[in-house]
């Protein structure tokens, strides 16, 4: 029997296979230790990320992308459209700049998500700061949401001129929001953060096209929808919790002037 063979039987004879040679030229970069997959979706970094070009693991997993996150390239993918669904659900854009559009009362995400580690961005999504609310996601959740961000942005997309920094108590002990609304709720605003409680919904953004639509009537909140619901929440809303609050005029602009929008995006 022919040398070759025999090798062939004696492999098969061991429930195994025999894997091609690519004509003896040697993998480099990610596949020295990695089996490629999706190859058609280009080059391992282009997903993962990482640094190919480094001998030392440490080096080479620089800012590695893995599990769901790892699918930014496929919009059409499970994690993109997850990831998608609950930016849109959770009303990211009232305060951050995704794919160009948002109000810009915090970071653009457009190019930060870029430059941090998985596990950087993992935790301010679910253990956000203070002023995020905060929305119970598990990691999957997590890291289907950076697979559309990274999607949406771009490595070369330049950062914004500006830098959000906010000090908490600054102009509160004026802050009508602070007064009436900040027992139940909180805001990001012209002045910074505002208000300590969570039990009623963050109202960041509020008259912004970026906030979901949950004045009466499943219509976006105006200046108008705001002061009628103060005057009588439960004329529209029976078992609503939220009690009448009485503002006299003047106090009425000031917070509406609180909640106002800072410089919102296209």
């Amino acid at each position: 029997m022919a040398p070759r063979a025999a090798v062939l039987i004696a492999a098969l004879a061991l429930g195994g296979c025999l894997k091609a040679q690519s004509g003896g030229k040697a993998e480099t970069g990610c596949r020295t230790c990695h089996a490629a997959h999706y190859v058609r979706e280009g080059e391992c970094e282009e997903c993962h990320r990482g640094n190919p070009g480094a001998e030392r693991v440490e080096l080479a997993h620089e800012r590695l992308l893995t599990g769901r996150a790892a699918e930014l390239r496929m919009p059409d993918g499970l994690a993109r459209r997850d990831g998608q669904r609950l930016v849109e659900a959770l009303a990211c854009r009232r305060c951050h700049t995704i794919g160009g559009k948002g109000n810009r009362l915090a970071t653009s995400l457009d190019a930060v998500v870029w430059k941090r580690e998985q596990a950087e961005l993992v935790v301010s999504i679910r253990e956000p700061v203070e002023s995020m609310p905060q929305f119970g996601l598990d990691e999957g959740q997590a890291e289907a949401i950076i697979a559309f961000l990274l999607g949406s942005g771009s490595p070369d997309r330049p950062q914004d001129t500006y830098r959000v920094h906010f000090t908490r108590g600054v102009g509160a002990t004026s802050s009508v929001f602070e007064k009436e609304c900040g027992g139940c709720h909180r805001v990001l605003g012209p002045s910074g953060p505002l208000g300590t409680g969570n039990a009623g919904p963050n109202l960041s953004g509020l008259f912004t096209p970026f906030y979901p639509a949950t004045a009466p009537g499943d219509r976006p909140w105006t200046e108008k929808a705001l002061v009628d619901w103060l005057k009588n929440p439960r004329a529209s809303r029976p078992h609503t919790t939220m009690p009448p609050v009485a503002l006299k005029d003047d106090d009425l602009r000031k917070l509406v002037a609180e909640l106002a929008p800072v410089d919102p995006g296209p």
